[in-house]
């Protein structure tokens, strides 16, 4: 199971969070204490991280949150199958992937079946509605 931080500014609205997977090998309790006691000083907290460019590419990096800066922030722990599971809940998720599928059929209709045409001196490949124009000699 994997540790995540939520971060909300004052500015944000309740579903903007900000949330960033922890590292594995991070004290969560050692950096939530840190994040208290520096929120009243001031002080930037270094926080180990995991970026998800895909499923088998992961970067760690570090953070520097300024507990000051931020309205909260929480530590949740969810399991690969609860996240999956919330992403496939999501209504917005849900909403994008079906704009998307849409959006590919609707191009896909416009252009019809693709053809193209080899010419059989040159064995070249074009396309198949090029008339006389497209090739001028």
């Amino acid at each position: 199971m994997a540790w995540f931080l939520a971060l909300q500014g004052p500015s944000h609205t309740p579903h903007q969070s900000l949330v960033y997977e922890i590292q594995d090998a991070v004290d969560v309790d050692k950096v939530a204490q840190e994040l208290v006691s520096s929120a009243t000083l001031d002080r930037v907290v270094p926080i180990p991280a995991v970026l998800r460019q895909n499923e088998r590419r992961h970067q760690k990096v570090t953070l520097y949150v300024r507990p000051a800066a931020w309205g909260l922030w929480t530590f949740y722990e969810l399991s690969d199958e609860d996240r999956k599971q919330m992403l496939k809940d999501n209504p917005v998720i849900n909403a994008l992937a079906q704009a998307q599928q849409r959006g590919k059929a609707t191009a896909a209709a416009q252009r019809g079946p693709m053809t193209v045409q080899v010419n059989p001196l040159t064995g070249q490949v074009g396309p198949a509605n090029a008339g006389p124009s497209a090739n001028p000699s």
